[in-house]
Parts: structure tokens; C-alpha cells; sequence
């Protein structure tokens, strides 16, 4: 078994003992396809686009970085949605999401957007991830605005992707 899908093995276990005691789950479940949930998921990130360009009208630059990761987070949620699955746990998420790129249940090229959020030792500065604890957790407002565009359009294209996933 890959190490994804031992992680996502871990999730849904993590989830159903917690769930048994009566908690909140912080795994993965399975759930009943719920079309409107997904179609949610997307609006959703429709709406983080939606202010994230007006952050960076704005020139809040490192707050754009937040929402970035966010509208990228909604879209995975829409897919998990689509694939009959809940998360409440961002690594149980892009665990599913690998799993679902492994089974070919998603296109591979779908892998860049999570290579893009997932935290590695190379290049974590890099990544989404890191990038957003940076920003969110510290005092640190700079940041070159170059990387703001790149994230607007990874943002736009990802949910022009996941429509198509989620759709098709």
C-alpha cells in the first residue's frame, strides 16, 4: 500500500474513533454524494477569488497569500465532495486528493496543484502552505508582488480545473 493511501487509511480510521466517542471528527469520512455541496464548495472559492483580487487592489498583499491558499483549499473540498468524502483535516485532504490523482480517478495533471500547496523540505518557501502560516501567523506584511500574480492565476486556473472535474 502507498505511503497516500496508508494516510488516508489513517484518516478514516482517525475519523470513525472519533466519531464513536461522541467528538467532532478532525479525518476524512465517507458521505452520500451531495451535488449541492459540491456546486457550494465552488462558489465558494468563486467567492476567495472574488476578494482576493480586491486584497490586492488594496495592496494587502500578504493577506492575498491567505485567501490564495483558501480558494485553493475549496476547490479540493469540492472534489472530495464530488468523490463522496468529508474532511476536516488539510492533510487528510491532500492525502485523498494524491489518492485520487494515484487512482487515476483525477487527471494527473492535477498533481501540480498539490505540489504547489504541500509543504516539502526543498522549496517550502515555495509553497502555499508554508507560505500561508507565514503570513497569517506573523508579522511579516512584505512580499514580492510577483508571486501575488502567479498565485491569482494558479487560484484561476484550479478552479477552472476543478469545474471540470467536479462536472464531468
Amino acid at each position: 500500500m502507498s505511503k497516500v493511501k496508508n494516510m488516508v487509511k489513517w484518516c478514516l480510521n482517525k475519523a470513525k474513533k472519533e466519531l464513536e466517542k461522541g467528538q467532532k471528527h478532525r479525518g476524512l469520512i465517507k458521505v452520500d454524494l451531495d451535488e449541492k455541496s459540491v456546486q457550494e464548495y465552488i462558489a465558494k472559492a468563486e467567492h476567495n477569488l472574488e476578494f482576493f483580487i480586491l486584497a490586492k487592489e488594496h495592496k494587502f498583499y500578504d493577506w492575498t497569500i491567505v485567501i490564495g491558499f483558501y480558494t485553493m483549499y475549496h476547490c479540493l473540498l469540492a472534489i472530495l465532495a464530488k468523490h463522496g468524502y468529508e474532511s476536516r483535516n488539510q492533510k487528510c485532504t491532500l492525502a485523498l486528493i494524491e489518492s485520487l490523482v494515484e487512482g487515476k480517478k483525477i487527471g494527473k495533471d492535477f498533481k501540480k496543484y498539490i505540489d504547489n500547496i504541500k509543504p516539502t523540505a526543498e522549496e517550502e518557501e515555495e509553497r502555499i502552505l508554508p507560505m500561508r502560516e507565514k503570513y497569517q501567523y506573523t508579522p511579516i506584511i512584505e512580499i514580492d508582488v510577483q508571486k501575488v500574480e502567479e498565485l491569482l492565476g494558479t487560484c484561476q486556473d484550479m478552479i477552472t480545473d476543478t469545474k471540470g472535474i467536479v462536472q464531468s
